[in-house]
């Protein structure tokens, strides 16, 4: 048997081309695991059941999720188009991996999702952000899509919109990337309130929410609103943060098989 744990990337697909299923993948093969994308499995059954056979789940990227469902009567004006099957089926994902005791990272929407299955809301827009959004560099479609054309053409990753961030010391987040960060920051979209049992570990200068994690949960759970996914080609500590939740995942699978963890 290979030792490459499986890990399960549920994201939308109608976006960006072939970015998504190339994108998120390559960080997850260079950490070790073995990635494999999701359909959209509509029962709960099958869902339940699919996580039992990962080490595994990430939470990608995607489209806005819908307003109503952190408690919106109406979306803010700058609300992008949504995904309404997938923020159903990633909800109850991101409460069942925690349930079950299954390592879960968000990505970017991922995060997003991870603060709203647990009962947190949602800045609707970065005009919202402390400030007016005024400090805190957001999403720039032009820059995002060259972006991505580079990723998929395999050349070096043009200037993007980036910040500081400032980590928790002594939260696993700041194990990996130290007490202060440069992020890049696509998100026009921000955490609000946290959710239930979460946690904020990072902060932007302008005092938004960055990354989020789970102390109480009994594996690695972790959210961030940056492409990490991307980083990961810049920063080695950003790679580290994909071992670490692939090694949660190989450990899960070794004590689902009661084998010990090579």
């Amino acid at each position: 048997m290979t030792d490459r744990p499986l890990i399960a990337i549920s994201e939308g697909f109608a976006d960006y081309g072939d970015y998504y299923g190339y994108g998120y993948p390559r960080p997850v093969l260079a950490a070790g695991g073995m990635p494999v994308l999701l359909g959209y499995l509509e029962a709960e059954a099958d869902r339940r059941e699919l996580l039992e056979r990962v080490g595994g789940l990430i939470l990608a990227g995607g489209r806005d999720i819908e307003a109503w469902r952190y408690g919106r009567t109406e979306p803010h004006p700058m609300h992008l188009p949504g995904s309404p099957f997938l923020d159903e089926i990633e909800l109850s994902y991101a409460r069942m991996a925690v349930d079950a005791g299954v390592p879960l990272l968000g990505i970017c929407r991922g995060s997003q999702i991870l603060n709203v299955a647990f009962g947190g809301t949602l800045y609707g827009d970065a005009t919202e952000f402390p400030g007016g959004g005024v400090d805190h560099p957001h999403a720039k479609w032009d820059e995002w899509r060259a972006l991505v054309a580079a990723t998929l053409a395999g050349e070096p990753r043009p200037l993007h919109p980036t910040h500081t961030v400032t980590i928790a010391p002594g939260s696993p987040l700041a194990e990996h990337l130290g007490e202060t960060a440069i992020v890049d920051s696509y998100h026009h979209q921000g955490f609000d309130r946290i959710g239930e049992g979460l946690r904020p570990v990072a902060w932007a200068p302008d005092g938004v929410a960055e990354a989020i994690d789970m102390p109480g949960a009994s594996t690695f759970v972790l959210g961030v609103q940056w492409e990490l996914h991307e980083e990961w080609q810049d920063d080695a500590g950003s790679l580290d943060i994909f071992r670490t939740f692939v090694e949660a995942a190989r450990a899960r699978r070794a004590e689902r098989e009661g084998t010990p963890v090579s």
